[in-house]
């Protein structure tokens, strides 16, 4: 009993006990803010990246694929609801007779959402694109104002007009002032067959018409992809011999059966363009597809789990400095307490049990705050910018309507997990080297 009495005084007449207590809290809270943020951000970015893919893309087909055989490869699975060839190609989009900018400074391009008007261009089958991926979604998009959007008659046939038409980004339409009905130049090139057998490349000028807008929720798609009729790119660049598609898209019943679908489809595939032995073509996930990008988000969420941990360790650090300079203050009484009875292991107890409760009260303020703090972090940013008018967490640079949360509880348990064990390691510290103290000399100081 005394043991709980002796810590329960010495943590209450030692204000600055206040101190290891409040590190924990301090780092705990970080912890749990800056992680949920990032699994939250994370969160968001892949249903942006999955609302602008296709759930299955087939890639790397042979120049003699035929999208015949294909399309008769693919349905052959059971969990296949749909299809939808592509042909991905490249170039500059400008208004006639406007000179493309000066090259991007190192380190910037459209990649990167920059103002340069070089983008992919998707050669598309719209119908069957609205039947497989989420593509009428993007024209019909709730941000798009009715006079950007495309017509429905050109959504549904998308017929060859005298001037083709093609469909970009709201952001670039704006930016750009464009509007439907507007011209604008596709610019490229293609390697073509030659009389003499060899390929030599081949400038291409395509004239075009703005048919209308599109918006995801993706940013990094809008601004560098464009939409054309399959038609189109294939007459521009193959001279209308429409040989084959470059992609074939594919639309799944069942989304928990995405990976073994995708080992199915590869061998489907593999076989409808096979020659001389070899199977060609790739079959990709959307997730797999964005693989590298979604990874460098997971990465950086990882990498701020190992800075944050270094707030603990200073913490810890702290509350080792507060208990040590307890266990010197309490010299005499150790030797009281001994010499009255007390045994090391009381003696030790005594101040692990001071530890333990400035590490479990630390955690569980942190947690708490951290909790609160992360669910409300949209009213905190909205706050802060209403009263100094600084923004906090700029949401028009990720594309997000408020400031992502995702809490855990595996990460809770693992953070009170890891600041229950440091506040455990660091007490028994300055504990065992109370327990150590010769009961005559600590009295020497009476």
């Amino acid at each position: 009993m005394y043991r709980l009495f002796l810590a329960i005084r010495y943590l209450l007449t030692r204000p600055i006990n206040l101190l290891g207590m409040g590190g924990i809290a301090i780092g705990v809270w970080a912890l749990v803010v800056v992680v949920s943020l990032f699994s939250g951000f994370l969160q968001v970015i892949e249903k942006h990246v999955q609302a602008s893919s296709a759930d299955i893309v087939v890639t790397d087909l042979p120049p003699w694929a035929e999208w015949t055989k294909l399309r008769a490869a693919l349905h052959d699975d059971p969990n296949v609801e749909s299809l939808a060839p592509r042909l991905l190609h490249y170039g500059l989009l400008t208004p006639p007779g406007k000179r493309p900018p000066p090259a991007p400074l190192p380190g910037r391009s459209a990649l990167h959402g920059g103002d340069q008007p070089f983008l992919f261009v998707f050669g598309i089958d719209p119908v069957l694109e609205a039947e497989t991926t989420r593509f009428g979604q993007l024209v019909r998009h709730p941000d798009v104002p009715e006079e950007l959007r495309v017509a429905d008659v050109e959504l549904g046939e998308w017929a060859l007009d005298a001037v083709p038409t093609v469909l970009i980004g709201l952001d670039r339409m704006l930016r750009e002032g464009l509007k439907p009905g507007d011209a604008v130049q596709l610019t490229t090139a293609n390697l073509r067959q030659q009389t003499d057998g060899n390929q030599s490349p081949v400038m291409i000028k395509v004239e075009l018409r703005i048919a209308g807008a599109f918006q995801t929720e993706h940013g990094g798609f809008d601004g560098n992809n464009a939409f054309v009729a399959l038609e189109t790119l294939q007459d521009a660049l193959f001279a209308g011999q429409r040989p084959r598609v470059q992609e074939v898209v594919v639309k799944i019943r069942d989304p928990e059966q995405i990976e073994p679908t995708a080992v199915r489809l590869e061998g489907n595939v593999g076989r409808a363009v096979e020659r001389d032995g070899m199977k060609y073509g790739t079959v990709q996930t959307w997730r797999q597809k964005n693989k590298q990008f979604l990874n460098n988000v997971a990465h950086q969420r990882e990498l701020m789990k190992i800075v944050l941990t270094v707030i603990m360790i200073v913490a810890a650090f702290l509350m080792l400095a507060t208990l040590s300079m307890m266990v010197t203050e309490k010299t005499a009484d150790i030797g009281i307490l001994t010499a009255m009875g007390g045994t090391p292991t009381g003696v030790t107890s005594v101040f692990l049990s001071c530890g333990l409760v400035i590490t479990a009260v630390g955690v569980a303020v942190g947690l708490a705050t951290g909790i609160l703090t992360a669910v409300y972090l949209e009213e905190i940013r909205q706050a802060v910018l209403w009263a100094v008018g600084i923004d906090l967490f700029p949401l028009d640079v990720y594309n997000l309507t408020r400031v992502p949360c995702r809490i855990e509880p595996l990460w809770l348990i693992q953070v009170t997990v890891m600041a229950m064990v440091t506040g455990l390691l660091v007490s028994a510290l300055p504990a065992l080297r109370a327990a150590r103290h010769d009961p005559l000399i600590s009295l020497r100081g009476v």
